[in-house]
């Protein structure tokens, strides 16, 4: 096992890059990825197998949740939704917020800002 501090800054290898996905912990189905996203990157609509918390280290950004229906493919991997029929709910989430939820919901992420989040998944 590694012990060490590491600061978040050290990880972000290209600081103009739109989105980076960093590995830090994975353990059977329990993931730890530290989340870089430049303003206005977004994470495409998709459903998470396990629990996930995010904890929002800078910035700010917008998680939105979708119904099934809104999705034109099936199962759902694409960003394509009914635009007459948006039944989203939109959440904010900024510097030193958590935000939980359960697996098997349909999502997307946004950032409103260059941010950069903790994703934990159990």
């Amino acid at each position: 096992m590694l012990y060490r501090t590491i600061e978040i800054d050290e990880l972000i290898e290209d600081k103009d890059t739109e989105q980076q996905m960093i590995d830090l912990m994975e353990n059977n189905n329990s993931h730890l990825k530290l989340v870089a996203l430049k303003k206005h990157a977004q994470i495409p609509t998709h459903i998470s197998q396990s629990d996930v918390c995010i904890f929002v280290t800078e910035g700010k950004i917008e998680i939105k949740f979708l119904s099934e229906s809104n999705c034109d493919c099936s199962p759902c991997d694409c960003d394509i939704q009914d635009k007459d029929n948006d039944s989203s709910k939109k959440y904010v989430v900024k510097k030193e917020q958590f935000f939980l939820f359960e697996k098997n919901v349909l999502h997307s992420i946004k950032a409103l800002k260059d941010s950069t989040f903790l994703l934990i998944k159990i």
